[in-house]
């Protein structure tokens, strides 16, 4: 069934946002799930399951490189889909409600729950709800960091990278919620997922997980001996939900939820039914999905295997909240996003101050044409324009000229007119609007009645005495002088 599918693996043509490839290891299989996210709908496009019972590590790298093989180069992204048999999981309450302090509480406590030390073990949890206003309830999930570690050799040794590692259990639960529009229900409900070799019990409430237990039957057990194993089954489960029941976690669930492998969905809904009082609805995932002719063959083709567990967590991606990658690869991840983030930004920035720069560069060409094309239309009008600006010039000069013409005559007249009797002028230096006055007065208030009538007159401001000196001159006392002042225009 593998290699039937491997062929017809290539892309579909139209805008395509994301191509997501969901890899699982579980148990003796290999299932692979190829889903296009197109900007108006999903679909999965194949999807592909191996037997690897007698197969090591390289072969299957090969298998999956062979698999894939159309892919190779493309921007894909590679999930790594971690079944519930190889996990870890425990409820547990945390003495806090701050989710800095509960990482850092479940980081030290988390290795007691396992028998492998902390640096062997990778940690996550979802947060169910907060009690007593102190306490803090949590699902803990663990993985040996050997398993995941193993699938990443296997994948890079086919030439891709993980990008992220999501709990198979989680993306049902999402999903399931979803369909049954569960998000606003009060009471807890229960799910049962049935696999090839192993079913998934799992209880989900308000869009979150809160109880994972796996149980070690599946549709091969229940074909091979059905009456042998369907009471084994029937125990496990109530084994399961009595788990649930004494971790005091939530009320008991009204609703059983059965979906999974197509081959056996039929008889074991039969047998809760007769075996359980509780509602039960059965959920095919194929009728939930937008899955492509191919897909549909390869589930018909293996209806003891359910495939459910690898396309739920892949179209829940962004919503997952359990991510089992490793530290270093999650440091990795983190490192690498923000380097595409600051090329996005340098060829935004680029791409801003090219267009900048040719808008700027297009207005200079234009605006040069332009002037161009002004300067040869009015070149000649611009040759008679200064011609005429300098004859301008030269009337302004003879207009100043006239105007001024005669003018030191009337400065004279006026200080002539305001020198009194008893003030003899000794020099008079007139150099274009400035003029300076010595003198002689026969007492100092002489000197400033003078200056006060001439800052009084309208030919003269900035009026300043720049010295007095009192002196002899015979038998009567006088006094010498320096004035210094501007002169002005009076204003007709």
């Amino acid at each position: 069934m593998f290699k039937t599918g491997i062929n017809k693996l290539m892309p579909f043509g139209g805008l395509v946002n994301r191509e997501i490839v969901g890899v699982s290891f579980s148990g003796n299989s290999l299932k692979i799930s190829y889903i296009k996210i197109f900007s108006n709908k999903r679909e999965v496009v194949n999807l592909l399951n191996l037997d690897t019972t007698s197969l090591n590590d390289i072969d299957i790298a090969k298998n999956i490189q062979l698999a894939l093989g159309a892919l190779k180069g493309r921007p894909i992204e590679v999930i790594d889909i971690i079944p519930t048999q190889s996990v870890i999981t425990k409820n547990i309450e945390i003495p806090s409600v701050e989710k800095k302090e509960i990482k850092e509480i479940l980081n030290l406590q988390a290795g007691r729950h396992t028998p492998y030390s902390r640096d062997e073990i990778i940690v996550d949890y979802v947060e169910i709800g907060t009690y007593k206003n102190s306490y803090t309830k949590v699902l803990l999930v663990i993985v040996a960091r050997s398993v995941v570690r193993r699938h990443y050799e296997i994948l890079e040794r086919a030439g891709f990278r993980l990008k992220r590692a999501l709990l198979s259990s989680e993306g049902i639960a999402l999903t399931v919620s979803r369909t049954f529009r569960l998000e606003n229900e009060a009471v807890p409900v229960n799910i049962l997922h049935v696999d090839e070799y192993f079913t998934d019990f799992s209880i989900v409430l308000k869009n979150k997980v809160i109880f994972i237990r796996s149980i070690p039957i599946g549709t091969s057990q229940l074909k091979a001996e059905k009456e042998v194993f369907e009471i084994k089954f029937i125990d496990e489960l109530k084994r399961s939900l009595e788990a649930y029941l004494s971790g005091d976690i939530e009320i008991s669930p009204n609703m059983l939820i059965l979906t999974g492998a197509e081959e056996k969905l039929k008889e074991i809904e039969d047998l809760l039914n007769r075996t359980l009082h509780l509602p039960i609805k059965t959920l095919p995932y194929i009728n939930i999905f937008n899955i492509s002719e191919l897909a549909r063959g390869s589930i018909f083709k293996a209806r003891q295997v359910s495939f459910f567990d690898t396309i739920a967590p892949i179209l829940n991606s962004q919503e997952m909240k359990i991510d089992l990658i490793p530290e270093e690869a999650r440091v990795r991840r983190s490192i690498e996003e923000r380097g595409k983030d600051l090329m996005r930004t340098g060829i935004f920035i680029l791409t801003i101050f090219v267009t900048v720069f040719f808008i700027l560069v297009s207005k200079i060409y234009f605006k040069g044409a332009q002037l161009n094309k002004l300067d040869s239309k009015y070149g000649v009008i611009n040759q008679e324009a200064k011609k005429l600006e300098k004859d301008l010039g030269k009337i302004s000069l003879v207009k100043n000229y006239l105007n001024s013409r005669g003018y030191s005559i009337e400065v004279l007249t006026q200080l002539h007119a305001l020198v009194s009797e008893n003030i003899q002028l000794s020099e008079l230096r007139y150099e274009g609007d400035k003029v300076a006055i010595k003198g002689t007065a026969e007492a100092m208030s002489a000197v400033f009645s003078f200056v006060d009538n001439l800052e009084k007159s309208q030919y003269f401001k900035e009026v300043k005495t720049r010295y007095t000196a009192k002196r002899k001159d015979g038998l009567r006392d006088v006094t010498d002088f320096e004035i210094v002042a501007l002169t002005e225009r009076p204003q007709a």
